[in-house]
């Protein structure tokens, strides 16, 4: 959801660096909400992202830090509201 939201997986057409940062960009934020918002521990993360638990943590605390910004808070506080939704719309209960 994350990346489509992002506009990654679009046409464009970026330079491999620029590409590589975004996707990184829209995993630890795809990392953050899973953990945030559904409430997913950080090894089980680490598990369907094919990461260690410390890495997720560190895009967890990498985000957090960025939402100081009011444009990156907007976008990822509506990522947040969008998975919310659709998932409490599913009946998929929460990880607590």
């Amino acid at each position: 959801m994350t990346s489509e939201i992002f506009g990654v997986v679009g046409s464009r057409v970026q330079l491999r660096r620029d590409r590589r940062r975004t996707l990184c960009h829209v995993r630890q934020i795809a990392m953050y909400i899973c953990h945030v918002a559904l409430r997913i521990p950080l090894h089980e993360i680490g598990l369907a992202f094919g990461r260690d638990r410390t890495t997720v943590g560190h895009a967890c605390h990498v985000v957090e830090d960025r939402r100081d910004d009011p444009a990156f808070d907007d976008f990822v506080g509506a990522v947040e509201r969008i998975v919310t939704s659709a998932f409490s719309a599913s009946g998929i209960p929460g990880h607590e």
